[in-house]
């Protein structure tokens, strides 16, 4: 048995603002400062005293956006939307960007926005993506209010976000629904068992700088289906992701069953996808109603290590293909490649896959946390309509996704970053006052900037990218800051600084008074593994303990980063 120190839990409070109205937003990851420049940001009252709070990431905000949409228009429809800006500044000047999918396009653009019209990658726009944008006042208790009309114009699911932002302050709200021809609803309905088509060109790996890993034990192969009454079936399994890249879609569980026309389908054999997306999976091939087996195949976004599933139904997304008749034995039946038919699940499959980035990169062969021999199955929460985020539960252990979050693959592995040290720490999570709201760059508390500092390394170190990149296009060098960098505070008080650090001690691109350069997956994840450790101080001491660098060389990488820890 693996045994660590603990230390005792505590929580704090917090509660939700604006009533029912905030459960319209999708507060997010806050970037920045408040709305007046150097002045730290006053949240919205509090409105559930005494509520217990277990979400990282989510409690109360200093901006905030609402959306209202007078109804669902079919096809050749209009409705109004309505939209509030709120603050708790005095005055701010606001920017505001608004956001339609192709099947939606501006009949009015709320007075004061421009509107215009531009190609866009991401599936969920449908090629093109209809904006409204411009710049106004908002101020404590006055709300800045505007009017548009919209118009439907193509079927399916649209979603309609808008972004706003004060200074460095930013948040965004969003409504989702389904336009048809007659009839339209608000949300986006999944169904139990989806539809896919086939995959348009040649896909590639989204991360293919990580090595794939398996993320369950690799079967004895079977022979190439040269015994009698016995064949296989092939194929892949493809995202498009928010670039507009086909990608391949690893360690993804795919289930071959037989259609069986007098009752329930029988499951043949189950799998993993490899690390081209690829399957080869064989079978016994005797049918009970002659011949071969009527073949098809079910891809789903888990496997035992994690799952996304829908916030609701609690399922995993599951994606069938059509069925192949009599294979015939002693061969292989390649189904071809394919991809979800519905752009609106996109999303969740790329989350999936950025999970998937996240399990090749981490050390170990078996679970998330490799001390343990128990593995613990990382869950993610999304649907393609969420409001529901973005954080993690330290009671449900499990992480909440907002709609757009996956097209932030950083965003993403923030979370599980959360997910990660509860597990890790057997649910001691650290003790993190003041974190809500908690801003990259400025002060919170030692305990918050431990824990929020460290969730966003683990998404930067599996990334290789030192940027935070949001959905919508915003970005925040967190390797570049050091002392004297405007809009940043200093110490370990700052997650931001605590992130920074992380970053300096392992990358090999050093800067002037950074020089160190030693593997990620090295002391620096081995300590994580070995101690619950509440703030970066107390992780520095477990380091030291360990006896791991706290040399000068290394203490020069901290003070880089506005940490002094020489003395």
């Amino acid at each position: 048995m693996h045994v660590r120190h603990t230390h005792f839990r505590r929580i704090t409070a917090r509660a939700l603002t604006f009533g029912a109205l905030l459960a319209l937003t999708a507060p997010g990851l806050a970037v920045a400062q408040s709305p007046v420049a150097g002045e730290q940001c006053k949240p919205f009252p509090q409105t559930k005293a005494g509520s217990t709070d277990d979400r990282t990431d989510d409690g109360a905000h200093c901006l905030a956006v609402v959306l209202r949409l007078s109804e669902a228009p079919a096809i050749g429809s209009q409705a109004r939307i309505d939209m509030e800006v709120l603050t708790t500044s005095e005055d701010s000047e606001v920017h505001l960007d608004v956001e339609l999918p192709a099947g939606l396009v501006w009949v009015d653009a709320p007075a004061g926005l421009r509107s215009s019209t531009a190609d866009s990658p991401a599936p969920v726009h449908g090629g093109r993506v209809h904006r409204a944008d411009g710049k106004g006042h908002t101020g404590a208790g006055r709300p800045w209010r505007l009017s548009g009309t919209v118009k439907a114009v193509a079927a399916g699911p649209a979603g309609i976000r808008a972004t706003a932002s004060a200074g460095n302050d930013t948040d965004s709200g969003s409504v989702f629904l389904t336009v048809g021809s007659q009839r339209s609803s608000f949300g986006i309905a999944v169904k139990e068992v989806n539809s896919v088509s086939p995959a348009a060109g040649s896909a590639t790996r989204a991360h293919a700088h990580l090595a794939h890993r398996p993320a369950e034990p690799v079967p004895t192969k079977a022979s190439e289906a040269s015994a009698a009454g016995t064949a296989c079936a092939g194929g892949s399994w493809n995202y498009v992701d928010h670039t507009g890249a086909l990608r391949v879609s690893g360690n993804t569980r795919v289930t071959v069953y037989d259609d069986d026309a007098k009752g329930s389908d029988d499951l043949l054999v189950t799998g993993l996808t490899g690390a081209d997306g690829r399957f080869h999976l064989c079978f016994d091939n005797t049918d009970e109603e002659g011949g071969g087996q009527d073949v098809y195949v079910e891809f789903g976004t888990e496997n035992q290590n994690w799952v996304i599933r829908h916030g609701k139904s609690r399922q995993p997304y599951r994606f069938a293909t059509a069925v192949r008749p009599d294979v015939p034995s002693g061969g292989t039946a390649d189904i071809g490649a394919f991809q979800p038919a519905d752009a609106a699940l996109m999303r969740g499959v790329e989350a999936f896959d950025t999970m998937n980035a996240g399990w090749n990169w981490k050390p170990g062969t078996s679970c998330w946390d490799a001390r343990d021999t128990s593995c613990r199955r990382g869950i993610v929460n999304w649907a393609p309509d969420s409001t529901d985020g973005t954080y993690y539960s330290t009671r449900g252990n499990a992480v909440h996704l907002a709609a757009e979050d996956p097209d932030a693959p950083v965003l993403v592995l923030h979370e599980f970053g959360h997910a990660l040290m509860d597990d890790v720490y057997e649910d001691d999570f650290p003790y993190s006052p003041n974190c809500s709201p908690h801003y990259i760059p400025r002060t919170s508390s030692a305990g918050c900037a431990w824990t929020e500092g460290f969730a966003t390394w683990y998404g930067v170190v599996v990334l290789d990218d030192p940027t935070f990149r949001w959905p919508g296009g915003r970005t925040l060098d967190v390797e570049g800051p050091t002392w004297g960098t405007t809009g940043w505070d200093d110490g370990d008080a700052v997650e931001g600084r605590v992130l920074g650090s992380m970053i300096d001690l392992a990358d090999s691109t050093n800067e002037t008074g950074d020089t160190c350069s030693e593997n990620p997956a090295g002391p620096l994840w081995n300590t994580f593994l070995d101690h619950v450790s509440g703030t970066f101080a107390q992780f520095w001491a477990h380091r030291a303990a360990d006896g791991y660098d706290v040399g000068a060389n290394a203490l020069g990488c901290l003070y880089h980063n506005t940490i002094d820890y020489r003395r």
